[in-house]
This record gives C-alpha cells, sequence and structure tokens, in this order.
C-alpha cells in the first residue's frame, strides 16, 4: 500500500467518472465481470472503480468509450473542472438490476411478473374464507 495521500481533487473525479460507469453499466445491463473481461480485470477492480476508490487512467475510459460506443468526453460530462465540483445528484444513480432490490428496480426495468401486474385477488381469498367458516 502506497503512504502517499490522494488529491482530493483527484478523488472527487474518480468518483464522477465511477459513477458514470456505474450508470452506463447498469443502463447497457452489463455485469462487473463483464466489464472486467473487457478491461483484463477483476470485477472486484470494477467495483473499485464504479466507487471512486481507484482511478480509471485515459487508457481505460478510452476502451470503456469504445466498448460502450460513445464519446469519451461522457465521462467528463458534468465535473467543473474550475470548482473540482460533480453536477451528478443522488437520483442519477441508477439501482443494480438485482432480485433484492426489485422494487427500485420497477421503475426502470419494468417485470411483467411483478407483483404490480398481478390482479388483485384479495376479493377471492376473502370470499373463499368466508364459505370455509360457515
Amino acid at each position: 500500500m502506497s503512504s502517499k495521500t490522494k488529491d482530493p481533487k483527484k478523488i472527487k473525479f474518480d468518483i464522477h467518472v465511477g459513477i458514470k460507469l456505474r450508470n452506463k453499466r447498469v443502463e447497457r445491463k452489463k455485469t462487473q465481470e463483464r466489464l472486467g473481461r473487457v478491461l483484463n480485470v477483476s470485477f472486484q477492480q470494477i467495483q473499485k472503480y464504479e466507487k471512486g476508490s481507484n482511478g480509471l487512467n485515459c487508457f481505460l475510459l478510452g476502451q470503456l468509450a469504445e466498448f460502450f460506443k460513445i464519446p469519451i468526453s461522457y465521462f467528463y460530462e458534468g465535473f467543473n473542472f474550475r470548482t473540482y465540483e460533480s453536477d451528478i445528484q443522488y437520483t442519477d444513480k441508477l439501482p443494480e438490476i438485482n432480485i433484492n432490490n426489485q422494487i427500485r428496480n420497477e421503475k426502470l426495468y419494468p417485470n411483467p411478473n411483478s407483483f404490480d401486474q398481478l390482479p388483485d385477488q384479495s376479493n377471492d381469498t376473502m370470499k373463499i374464507v368466508s364459505k370455509l367458516t360457515q
């Protein structure tokens, strides 16, 4: 581990790029493992990039831009290099596609088998229960 401290300005940029990377990955429905294979790194390294713990170098950003078929400027959009602030809001962070957060994903990735699509059967259940108790 390096004893060198990281520049706070670079940390802000790394977090910004990580959020942009994660949003694009989730939007395109790619896994961290898939991105890891593209960059020839582990999925754990992709996690670190997405959290902003580690920064991506220009070459890797270029590979990602090529993979997603987007301009490399996508990763820089919304970051102000004068103030070192990002314009990304909490609501701009897309939720991971995961069975454990199905409710949060429902608005972004509608599931035809979701609870919202099922007919309300509470009345039918009540009718059956009332017949059984009579």
